[in-house]
């Protein structure tokens, strides 16, 4: 059969594909028990993780496996061989009680066996000669936590073919002894009968306990219940690096030189002697004979944690190694005593450990005071014990009282003085400058005030000064500190002291801080310009405090990548602030803000910064721990966002715009709708305003029947010849009619306005001279639309006005109010004609004298 191209792509593909799922099967599989887990541990080496799934029996591995676990299960017995190809064996917390003695054949390879925490007797029986003689190569046996014996003597036979042991954990009864068979484990550095990590009772250490063990580098008899360990035990250890005595709280220091003295013949580098004494009791005391062979050691590492001691033999440290690089007297009872005048002299010691004097047991404790007792230490050999009175004594004063002059070891670096009952305030101190104290931690006791300064350690990076009540801090605390890059100042009272460092004077000199923990520290506000110098700032921790607002200047740092406003007061961020933070997440992406735990509210005002909380939710750590508060009192999570904006884009849309509009449009249409009113209404307003004024002004009112004059003549002054004379001559001197007339009987001094509606008030007829330039002249119009008002609202409703037509106007120039008299024929045409004019002049005189008619 033949195959286009494409086809045999494809096949080819489907075959890999099948080929490398039955890899991973086979590989996901690599015990008879499918349940067991398989994990690479190398290109072709695998570990069967059989643990924790209550197997009852052993599965079978392939050749590839290598480690297997079978930890914590129900397995009660070993009776079939494992397979030859495994290094690592742990077969801990079953229920195995016994196996047969082929049941490790063929472990040529293995370097690890894990028996511990089983049912195994610790005898012949089971540990038959023959068990290990194929494991010529294990490196480590745990046995502890079996069933134990008390027998003096362990199976001898089993150790034989044990030539290749390095490391044993055994548990020991009172009187176990480490037999002659012990000498064939020629490769033995390590022995582990630790009462911490399983069962170990024995009491009594005795010279010969150790001397069939030459080879052992590390001892561990910790929580042994040891009561005495006997000069000479450790004479024979000459190799012997570790060794641990801790926990046996009846020891105490009265076995102290029988060790040490053993020990300058060994090449011992750690010692470890914590808690030898009761818990409860009188305090302990060291003395030199205790340790002066540490002299002729090269001793690096010492612990005599939690020992209850109180008091010290002067001189004593001058007795240790220069060597020595680690000291931790830690949880004991010691206050700072002239002892101290004598850690010059340990000029090799990096780190000091004297943190948590005065430390309190748990309560589970106090029973040892019913079962631990020791004996009260003779004093015939003690030179100038230490008391409390005299702390504070291994400072040299300088100047005045608040200066202190330190000298430390030229090696130090780690001090702890943690929790060690310091109960002063921190003046000036000067330290040596000769010093290399990278690291200080001062946590945890009584300071009030940070006075300072602290001078002379240059090369501190750490410093720890949480939880020391302190409430002042003064600026220049801080001056020579320019080294520090992790400081601790959370769970203080340094709220006050930072509200008022508005140059950001507190922490000028801090130009290398990375870290800056101010968290608990009630702090209710802090300036802007606060952390102005703070370049190389990392983080900053601020949570648990009672902030209420942010105005921080952060745009300066450029590497802080974790703030922690978390726990605080804060309603919400503002606009500055926000911007601030979004600039922080451009320059630096991976940029971390805690948010978590504040009194935010989900009101109108915060619209924006819950926005803004929405779109950085990647880069706020805590964000779906944000809560806030509604305006009904609801509070709703952060995680629900999208509903809180929702329902506030509801409740706060801005119809500010909406408003602005509606009233711009009804202001609109009053003012268009007054100005209609008013231009309508525009003469009548007028009208009553002159009258309103003229009344003000006291003229006579005039009686409907009573009037000054018969007629105003209203005239353009186009037409003055005609109206004046014309009128004159034929209404008054051939009639006997009084007439108005503007440049006659107007009253010099008064307004125009004034002058026309008081004497067409006082005038029974007002007679419009009508032409074109009447109509073009703004007063004769005035003249005419005041005579209209005059006849509809004080002469109620009669016709006042009479026109005579002097000159044609067509009817388009007319306003309507004018068109409307003349089509009722409230007017009458001039003739123009000599014969006429006679009977023209008697209607006009007529019309003058006759009542207004409705």
């Amino acid at each position: 059969m033949k195959y286009s191209c494409p086809r045999l792509i494809l096949l080819l593909l489907a075959v890999g594909s099948v080929a490398v799922q039955m890899l991973k099967t086979s590989q996901k599989h690599c015990t008879s028990n499918p349940v067991c887990l398989c994990i690479p541990t190398g290109k072709s080496t695998y570990t069967a993780d059989c643990s924790y799934l209550g197997l009852k029996q052993v599965p079978r591995t392939r050749p590839d496996v290598v480690i297997l676990q079978l930890q914590h299960n129900n397995v009660t017995s070993l009776s079939s061989s494992f397979s030859s190809t495994l290094i690592h064996l742990d077969l801990s917390y079953n229920q195995i009680h016994n196996f047969a003695d082929d049941v490790f054949l063929n472990l040529t390879r293995l370097t690890t066996l894990n028996l511990e925490g089983n049912k195994l007797q610790l005898d012949e029986n089971i540990y038959q000669p023959s068990v290990f003689q194929d494991l010529k190569a294990l490196r480590l046996l745990n046995i502890k936590k079996n069933s134990i014996q008390s027998k003096n003597e362990f199976p001898s036979g089993m150790w034989r073919h044990l030539s290749s042991l390095q490391i044993l954990k055994i548990d020991a009864t009172p009187s176990v002894y480490f037999g002659p068979e012990f000498r064939l484990l020629t490769s033995l550095t390590t022995l582990d009968v630790s009462g911490v990590t399983g069962f170990c009772n024995i009491k009594v250490i005795r010279d010969n306990f150790f001397e069939n063990m030459p080879h052992l580098e590390v001892i561990d008899v910790s929580s042994c219940d040891l009561r005495s360990f006997a000069a000479g035990a450790l004479t024979s250890q000459t190799n012997m690096t570790v060794l641990d005595i801790s926990y046996n709280e009846e020891l105490t220091f009265d076995s102290f030189a029988n060790i040490t003295y053993d020990l300058q013949f060994s090449n011992i580098k750690v010692f470890k002697a914590n808690k030898i004494h009761c818990s409860f009791g009188i305090g302990s005391m060291i003395k030199v004979r205790d340790i002066m062979h540490f002299r002729n050691t090269s001793l690096e590492e010492v612990y005599l944690d939690d020992n209850r001691l109180a008091l010290v033999e002067k001189h004593v440290l001058t007795y240790l190694p220069t060597s020595l690089r680690i000291v931790s007297i830690a949880k004991n009872r010691m206050v700072i005593g002239p002892y101290l005048l004598d850690i010059i002299t340990l000029s090799g010691v990096e780190t000091f450990d004297m943190s948590f004097q005065y430390y309190s047991h748990e309560f589970r404790d106090a029973t040892e005071v019913f079962s631990c007792h020791n004996p009260i230490r003779p004093y015939e050999n003690v030179v100038e014990i230490m008391t409390p009175k005299q702390k504070l004594l291994s400072m040299k004063f300088s100047g005045t009282d608040n200066n202190v002059t330190i000298t430390l070891p030229r090696n130090l670096t780690n001090v702890n003085l943690s929790r060690c009952s310091i109960r002063l305030n921190i003046f000036r101190i000067v330290v040596r400058p000769s010093n290399q104290v990278s690291r200080m931690d001062v946590s945890q006791n009584i300071i009030p005030s940070f006075v300072g300064p602290v001078v002379g350690l240059n090369q501190v990076k750490y410093v720890d000064l949480s939880q020391c009540l302190c409430s002042s801090i003064t600026p220049y605390f801080f001056d020579f500190a320019s080294s520090l890059e992790i400081l601790k100042l959370g769970s203080n009272r340094l709220g006050f002291s930072l509200k008022d460092d508005v140059n950001g004077a507190i922490f000028k000199k801090l130009v290398n801080l990375q870290e800056l923990d101010l968290s608990d520290n009630r702090i209710q506000e802090l300036p802007a310009k606060i952390f102005k110098n703070l370049r190389s700032i990392r983080r900053i921790k601020l949570n648990s405090n009672y902030l209420t607002e942010w105005n921080v200047d952060i745009n300066h740092m450029l590497n802080l990548s974790v703030i922690d406003l978390s726990e605080n007061l804060l309603s919400k961020l503002s606009h500055h602030a926000t911007q601030s933070f979004s600039n922080l997440l451009k320059r630096n992406k991976s940029s971390q803000i805690l948010l978590g735990n504040n009194s935010f509210v989900c009101t109108c005002d915060s619209v924006p910064f819950i926005q803004w909380s929405s779109k950085q939710r990647s880069h706020i750590l805590d964000f779906h721990h944000m809560r806030c508060k509604l305006d009904n009192g609801t509070i709703v999570g952060f995680r629900d966002i999208e509903f809180v904006l929702q329902f506030l884009d509801f409740h706060c849309r801005d119809y500010k715009l909406v408003i602005f509009i509606a009233i711009s449009v009804i202001i609109v249409f009053l003012i268009v709708t007054v100005t209609g009113l008013i231009y309508r209404y525009r003469w009548k307003l007028r009208y009553l305003f002159y009258m309103t004024r003229n009344k003000f002004r006291l003229y006579s009112p005039i009686s409907q029947d009573t009037y000054m004059f018969d007629a105003f003549i209203s005239y353009a002054e186009e037409d003055s010849a005609f109206a004046i004379h014309e009128s004159i001559s034929q209404l008054e001197d051939a009639r006997g009619l009084k007439l108005c007339l503007s440049n006659r009987d107007f009253r010099p001094g008064t307004e125009i306005a004034a002058n026309i509606t008081e004497a067409i008030s006082k005038s029974r007829k007002t007679i419009i001279i009508l032409s074109n330039h009447f109509l073009n002249s703004y007063w004769c119009m005035f003249e005419f639309n005041m005579a209209r008002m005059e006849s509809i609202y004080t002469r109620n409703g009669n016709d006042v006005m009479f026109l005579i037509m002097y000159r044609q106007v067509s009817a388009k120039t007319l306003p309507l109010s004018m068109l409307a008299l003349v089509e009722s024929r409230s007017y009458i045409e001039y003739p123009d004609d000599p014969r006429a004019n006679v009977v023209f002049w008697d209607k006009v005189a007529e019309t003058c004298v006759q009542p207004a008619r409705l």
